[in-house]
């Protein structure tokens, strides 16, 4: 068990009743893997740390493994497991080893156990641990991630899968989940969107789609067409990237409402409230932000995933007051910005799991709710037959079908993205509001594609179906542990050490490495990234002493 002792779950942070629910099924499950089901915002994290702490806490478990989709949610991981008193290493590099003792484990990304599952193998078999997958349809068993994660984790003592969309768009079948005769899989427990709306725990989302007429040139030939005429695949691809051009004047149009429908919401109801833009790639997400100053008269803030301080980007975004959000990838999926209401998917990816990733990011309910009961999200996009289709489907709960066919929307999608530049140019477009628009609406009722026409909600009175579920919204914890967390000191005492050693090595001449070495010796720490908070500061104290 590590030297740390575990303190009791804040008597002020009581779970919501599917996470109670799920939490009993868990540990009463019988096998050794457990997948939960449960829509974006619902509270999967929260959940999942619950399970650590109860399985550390009655040492079923000595340590615990989250591994997640990126960095930044692996970080964030570990700053949710603080508030808890559970003490996770964030992106611990597989050169490091395994964590010391004093840590309740690691939470690193599928990336870095790719990387080197032997590290986590080993430490599999030297304490009882439990892995804790985050949105596992990124482990698909015919991958490289998927193989290393199930040599890592096969002694694992316990396998808990949580996903808000468990299926992958290339049909892949996850490790470790049970699929029927037909091919679909079967979640041990499941919590849907129309669950998540009628507990008042998610928000509901109105989609404001735009047609209008696109023209561009492809092998040669000039082609015009708004969203309504039937295109074979190729060419309907290049009618959406025309749209999404962002000289063109469907983008302008579209970003000018978005960015309205912002306005009034941080003139009433909701004065923090920001926007989220999902672009193509690096150059798109630029040139939007370039035209969405123009519409706004605010620079938005853009992230990449390629991009060293995206993390702090984000955390900055999330915790401040700014408008807009510029994004390629990062904010799809895992990523906490309760302030998000109104969104633009400005993005050819026409993936189900992508848009509901999308979709998640402008579900979670802000704490309180304060004037704005209802907190209704707005998201713009293209009147696309795929992508309306996909929005009508939101509120489905739906099962991974595993189809045998080798054909994936992921392929096709790549294609879409990496196309020729020389085969198709668009040329010009303009955008017209659709009349009626996609909403969701009383809990359980279907999203209708031609629904009435929307009212304003934030001006007008809640209607009593919204109303009679959303006036008894939990308060949710916020995403970050007050104070300095144990992780977050270590690395401000690492950050200290390579500054002091540095110093030191400037006015003696002596070489990094030998006072790293003399100090580690003189404070009894394996190494700098082994080392406990007190061994560092104590090192930190003694260079500090030889720099007097």
């Amino acid at each position: 068990m590590p030297v740390r002792t575990l303190p009791a779950w804040p008597a002020g942070r009581p779970l919501r009743a599917w996470q109670e629910e799920a939490v009993a099924a868990v540990l009463a499950h019988p096998q050794r893997s457990f997948l939960a089901s449960a829509t974006p915002a619902a509270g999967k994290t929260t959940f999942g740390l619950n399970v650590a702490h109860r399985m550390l806490a009655e040492r079923r478990v000595a340590r615990v493994c989250v591994v997640a989709p990126t960095t930044h949610i692996a970080r964030q991981w570990a700053a949710d497991a603080a508030r808890y008193g559970i003490d996770l290493e964030p992106n611990r590099p597989n050169s490091a080893g395994p964590e010391p003792r004093d840590r309740h484990g690691v939470a690193v990304t599928y990336q870095t156990l790719a990387a080197g599952p032997a590290v986590h193998r080993r430490r599999c078999a030297e304490a009882p641990t439990l892995l804790i997958a985050d949105e596992p349809h990124h482990i698909g068993e015919q991958a490289a991630w998927g193989r290393s994660a199930q040599s890592a984790f096969a002694d694992a003592r316990f396998r808990l899968l949580l996903s808000g969309t468990p299926f992958r768009s290339d049909n892949t079948p996850i490790p470790w989940i049970a699929y029927d005769d037909e091919g679909v899989s079967r979640a041990d427990y499941a919590y849907g969107y129309t669950d998540a709306l009628l507990d008042g725990v998610c928000r509901p989302v109105t989609f404001h789609t735009y047609d209008g007429d696109m023209e561009w040139m492809s092998d040669g030939r000039r082609r015009r067409a708004d969203f309504s005429v039937g295109l074979p695949a190729a060419e309907a691809a290049r009618r959406l990237r025309t749209a999404l051009d962002p000289d063109g004047d469907w983008v302008a149009h579209v970003l000018r409402d978005a960015d309205a429908r912002l306005t009034d919401l941080r003139a009433g109801p909701h004065p923090g409230a920001g926007g989220l833009v999902v672009a193509i790639d690096m150059e798109h997400a630029e040139r939007l932000a370039e035209r969405l100053a123009r519409v706004s008269g605010e620079r938005p803030m853009v992230v990449t995933s390629d991009a060293p301080d995206a993390s702090e980007r984000i955390a900055r975004f999330a915790a401040g007051s700014g408008r807009w959000l510029v994004s390629v990838l990062m904010v799809s999926e895992g990523v906490d910005v309760p302030r998000l209401r109104v969104g633009v998917y400005a993005t050819t990816a026409r993936t189900e799991l992508f848009f509901r990733q999308v979709v998640g990011r402008f579900v979670r309910r802000t704490p309180g709710g304060g004037r704005d009961p209802i907190q209704m999200s707005h998201l713009f996009l293209a009147s696309d037959p795929r992508l309306k289709q996909l929005a009508a489907q939101v509120e489905e709960e739906r099962n991974h079908a595993l189809v045998q066919e080798a054909k994936g929307e992921a392929a096709a999608e790549q294609r879409e993205r990496t196309e020729a530049t020389e085969a198709f140019r668009a040329l010009w477009s303009s955008a017209r509001r659709d009349e009626d628009v996609l909403r969701t609406t009383a809990p359980g009722d279907a999203l209708q594609l031609f629904g009435e026409p929307e009212p304003e909600p934030e001006s007008a009175a809640p209607p009593a179906a919204l109303a009679a579920f959303t006036t008894t919204t939990t308060t949710t914890a916020p995403s970050r542990a007050a104070g300095e967390s144990a992780h977050e000191r270590r690395e401000r005492l690492r950050d200290e050490r390579r500054a002091l050693v540095a110093a030191v090595s400037r006015r003696t001449g002596e070489a990094h490495r030998a006072i790293h070495g003399r100090i580690n010796r003189e404070t009894g720490a394996a190494s700098v990234t082994a080392a406990s908070a007190a061994q560092l500061e104590r090192g930190n104290r003694l260079l500090e002493r030889r720099l007097r």
